[in-house]
């Protein structure tokens, strides 16, 4: 088959594939807006050296590699939930926080999940300081200037919308799929299709010329014309009328009165 043999499969029953769009479209529209709503926050917190030292830097990124493992360990997280009295569980506080690294700006980044908004924040902030106050308590007794610090670069910010779910994208990729769905049900239908619609389609399976073709019928609702009838005697005592045909009325009078 030619591109344009494809086109005419699809333009034929163009409509199938609507409707299966449609129809994916609101399903995952439906399933978006029965979800859950999950709020996103992030907090940076920043490593800085006491003096410029490139030891001292090093060991801020050694630190920085560090601590994404140590705080979605237990205690860490019991911590978490201690000092900031949310009662949610170790387990629940590890979950809600993902930890990104990035010793080369000295930095590390805590994205908090959650289903409300100033919780997620609270939390965050939770984390950051939990990361401060553990780095003093390790260098209590280092000297001054060979100290390191962390502590976050701001309070994270409440969010004012949720991250998940995406309504609007779902129900895009829903449409899409759908739509791909449906231009492949038009091929398997007309794949199990053998019957003729078109001139065109004789002439493509059988390799014949059509002559001619009778077109539908189809009532237009207009009567037919009335016949005029004549009051002109006709043989045999019928009435014709104007074309000259005898009436069934008058066959059926005369069949009576000759009874």
């Amino acid at each position: 088959m030619q591109l344009k043999d494809y086109l005419k499969v699809i333009q034929k029953r163009w409509w199938l594939a609507i409707i299966v769009a449609l129809a994916a479209g609101a399903v995952a529209f439906l399933y978006s807006v029965t979800q859950p709503k999950v709020y996103e926050t992030t907090i940076t917190v920043v490593g800085t050296p006491a003096r410029p030292d490139e030891g001292l830097n090093n060991a801020i990124k050694s630190e920085i590699r560090r601590w994404p493992s140590t705080l979605k360990s237990s205690d860490a997280a019991a911590a978490i939930d201690k000092a900031g009295a949310f009662d949610l569980g170790q387990d629940a506080i590890s979950g809600a926080m993902k930890i990104n690294p990035q010793p080369d700006t000295f930095t590390l980044q805590i994205t908090v999940d959650y289903k409300d908004p100033k919780w997620a924040a609270r939390i965050a902030n939770a984390a950051a300081d939990y990361i401060r106050d553990q780095n003093l308590k390790a260098v209590a007794n280092t000297p001054d200037d060979s100290k390191i610090f962390f502590d976050k670069v701001a309070p994270a910010p409440v969010p004012d919308r949720p991250s998940l779910p995406r309504t609007n994208l779902n129900s895009a990729a829903g449409l899409a799929l759908g739509l791909i769905l449906g231009i492949i049900l038009i091929f398997v239908v007309e794949y199990f299709d053998n019957s003729f619609r078109t001139v065109e389609d004789v002439e493509h399976y059988t390799g014949l010329n059509v002559l001619g073709a009778v077109p539908p019928w189809r009532y237009s609702g207009q009567t037919l014309p009335k016949t005029t009838l004549s009051t002109e005697p006709a043989r045999n005592g019928h009435s014709k009328n104007s074309n000259g045909v005898i009436s069934p009325q008058e066959v059926l009078k005369k069949e009576h009165t000759n009874q």
